[in-house]
């Protein structure tokens, strides 16, 4: 395996001193002198185009003397070149940023893209809980008192907290965590500050071989800031005790050095009637340095620390009886405390235009301890059945990646591992936080991630082909270390997932697209010690078809159809130390939105997903999936930039779902409308929040779970929830300098 990473790395250097001969070569910068990638170069007289690739770098092979290129790009003005001779090699563009957005999209990007361009500039995100919400169709809950991940679900899914989508910062950092003391997948956003993001690359299904575990429903990345063009400081306070500092400051801006630090702090009680005493700190140093023109290093650092208290989920019954509000609690000592710190370098050598080799290395520290009691006293009626989550975990890896075009193909190889060693992973049944009562399951866990993937994108006028292929090896152990029993598992597994995609332009407004893959995700280590025998990979197959158009310059408008099937799949019940199977499951659906502009300062958007979810097992009156979603429906006004003045109206719709197999509970949906105001005087920015505008009583999160409490004598099946926030308004001021 040595032998052959370093032979890898000797082929690319070899072959980037390649040199290749171009018509038309050149780099596009913005007015800050930034590379600014995938701006669209149409050759107007061929009608052929081009992308500039990561670093503002471009070559048009086709290009002559006299030739008219259109430049475009999302947040950009228009702007047209003239050749000046057949071969033009080191030409720089300057680009002038412009509000307008939707004139400038080209249909020939695909959907995804175009979406997650016009929603970072139309919906920039306010708060950690927004940053996944820009996914359309994406809805999340919160139900631990602010400091646990937030449950996550797309397309049918309830992907728990990340079971089933694949979450990175800056496209190598992973977020998931395997074999989590809660969970598998756990995916924890909130040691991101949202004003560091610069954009949410996100996609639905498993279509991209870049994105691996966990890329079943789907993938998002949060790119952060590079530089910063000026530093600023925000201080936001909001009626229930909330408090939140957040400073970013330039340390260095020079043509070699961009260098960066951000810290966030936020303090608040929460709305609910034992307070939460939330406390969160965050911090993140970036460093780019430019060792060439062709070459440079970037280098991340963040710290991440948070404890609070949580008054869980209530059970129905006792509100309905008016034994406690909406925002009581039955046992309000749970919650937790976490941390998370983690280092990403990146060295890059971009060589001629599309020619890039890529090294990256990350490493995570993590901590983390959960207090929960779901059940009461089901279990034990004197103590009550309070659940201990704990774990620490260091997670280490790197990827290595060449791209480049070779004639009207564009190819991208890449190598990478990851291993995450996870010490005394923990379940114990405790009493108030201070006692441990009995262990229920106690463990090591160290698992391997070997992998390496290829892409080969083709390009003939109005056609592209995107075929992948991806190769996974994974390799587990897990030591059982309760009742100091010592006894080591082993297991490893290989799994091949090929994608094939493609797109056709009709003409300028029109672009069909078929994209179809098979991802997966793995299942928990630690059901090695319950049956050795056991699959630690889920396989699913995804397939979407759709189309998306422009009829007129200001607005787009998508619809498709999508299917996934995935097969049986074990997963770990963190919260009882079992294994349970969850059965061959199928889901489908139409998902469509659209787009719009007003004038210069007026923008609209909706996205709605009608899904079918059920199980392929059992009857037909007991084969719906839980908490799957059937109807969502996401919409909002933008007013942008009119007179110094921003605003906007937003709107989220999750209808009634199944809580359970049988759908004899019910998961009730919610219709929530939020509003935000923004003002901007020279250099301040006075920035007004009305979440849950209309004040509704909602469900933030909602299960079917059986109980009982300390005076009743037989348990029950019902609904239990946390309820979301009642209107509650922030404010904000910033300072820009």
């Amino acid at each position: 395996m040595f032998k052959l990473i370093i032979n890898f790395h000797i082929v690319i250097v070899l072959f980037l001193s390649y040199n290749l001969n171009a018509q038309l070569s050149g780099t596009i910068v913005d007015q800050n002198d930034q590379p600014i990638q995938d701006v669209f170069l149409s050759n107007l007289r061929s009608g052929l185009h081009t992308h500039s690739d990561a670093y503002g770098k471009f070559v048009d092979k086709s290009a002559r003397a006299n030739d008219s290129i259109l430049l475009s790009i999302l947040g950009y003005k228009k702007r047209t070149i003239i050749v000046e001779s057949d071969v033009q090699e080191s030409v720089s563009i300057n680009l002038e940023e412009d509000n307008i957005i939707l004139e400038q999209v080209n249909i020939s990007e695909p959907v995804n893209e175009n979406l997650q361009k016009i929603d970072t500039r139309m919906n920039p995100v306010q708060n950690s809980q927004e940053l996944l919400r820009i996914v359309p169709g994406l809805f999340i809950a919160q139900h631990a008192g602010g400091g646990k991940a937030e449950q996550i679900f797309l397309r049918g899914f309830d992907i728990d907290h990340g079971t089933d989508i694949n979450i990175t910062v800056d496209n190598y950092l992973p977020v998931n965590m395997v074999s989590h003391a809660h969970g598998q997948g756990y995916a924890d956003l909130h040691f991101v500050i949202p004003e560091t993001v610069d954009k949410v690359e996100f996609e639905k299904g498993s279509y991209n071989v870049s994105k691996g575990n966990f890329a079943t429903a789907g993938s998002v990345n949060f790119k952060l800031k590079d530089h910063l063009h000026k530093s600023q400081i925000s201080l936001e306070k909001g009626m229930i005790n909330f408090n939140r500092a957040v400073s970013l400051i330039e340390l260095k801006h020079s043509k070699k050095w961009d260098i960066y630090g951000a810290v966030e702090y936020i303090r608040s009680d929460g709305f609910f009637e034992s307070p939460q005493d939330f406390q969160k700190l965050n911090g993140l140093f970036k460093l780019r340095y430019k060792i060439n023109y062709n070459s440079g290093l970037r280098f991340t650092s963040s710290i991440f620390s948070s404890n609070w208290y949580a008054s869980g989920q209530i059970p129905e019954r006792e509100v309905k009886a008016g034994r406690i509000s909406r925002f009581g609690a039955i046992d309000d000592t749970e919650g937790g405390i976490t941390s998370r710190n983690n280092l990403l370098i990146q060295y890059y050598n971009s060589g001629k235009a599309y020619r890039n080799f890529k090294i990256n290395a990350f490493y995570t520290s993590y901590s983390f301890e959960l207090f929960s009691n779901f059940s009461f006293f089901l279990k034990d009626p004197i103590h009550g059945d309070q659940i201990r989550q704990k774990e620490n975990r260091s997670v280490i890896g790197w990827e290595s990646s060449l791209e480049d075009r070779f004639k009207k193909s564009w190819y991208q190889l890449a190598v990478g591992m990851r291993t995450d060693l996870v010490l005394s992973n923990e379940l114990s049944h405790t009493f108030l936080r201070t006692e441990v009562l009995k262990r229920k399951a106690l463990g090591d866990v160290t698992e391997n991630n070997f992998y390496s993937f290829a892409k080969w994108h083709w390009e003939h006028k109005r056609l592209e082909i995107q075929t992948q292929l991806r190769s996974d090896l994974f390799t587990v152990k897990y030591k059982e270390k309760l009742f100091n029993l010592n006894q080591i598992s082993k297991h490893s597994e290989f799994i091949v997932s090929p994608k094939l995609n493609a797109f056709y332009s009709v003409s300028p407004k029109v672009q069909f697209y078929n994209k179809n893959g098979f991802g997966f995700h793995s299942n928990d280590s630690r059901l090695l010690s319950k049956d050795n025998n056991s699959g630690l990979l889920t396989r699913s197959f995804n397939s979407d078809l759709g189309v998306q158009t422009k009829p007129v310059s200001n607005i787009l408008f998508h619809i498709g159809y999508w299917f996934i099937d995935l097969e049986d799949e074990l997963v770990y019940v963190g919260d009882e130390a079992i294994v349970e199977s969850s059965g061959h499951t199928i889901r489908h659906g139409l998902e469509a939105g659209f787009r719009s502009e007003i004038g210069k300062h007026f923008s609209l958007f909706g996205d709605a997903s009608y899904t079918i979810a059920r199980s392929a097992i059992g009857s037909e009156r007991e084969n719906f999936i839980p908490l799957a979603s059937k109807w969502t429906a996401t919409a909002g006004l933008n007013i942008n930039d009119m007179k110094n003045f921003s605003a906007s109206i937003k709107l989220r719709y999750l209808g009634n779902r199944p809580a359970n197999e049988d759908y004899s509970i019910i998961a009730y949906g919610y219709t929530i409308v939020d509003v935000g105001v923004n003002y901007n005087v020279r250099n301040i920015t006075i920035s007004g929040v009305l979440d849950n505008a209309l004040n509704r009583n909602w469900n933030e999160a909602q299960f079917a779970t059986l109980s009982r409490l300390k005076n009743e004598s037989q348990p029950l099946e019902e609904l239990h929830f946390t309820p979301g926030n009642p209107m509650n308004f922030r404010l904000k001021l910033g300072i820009n300098f």
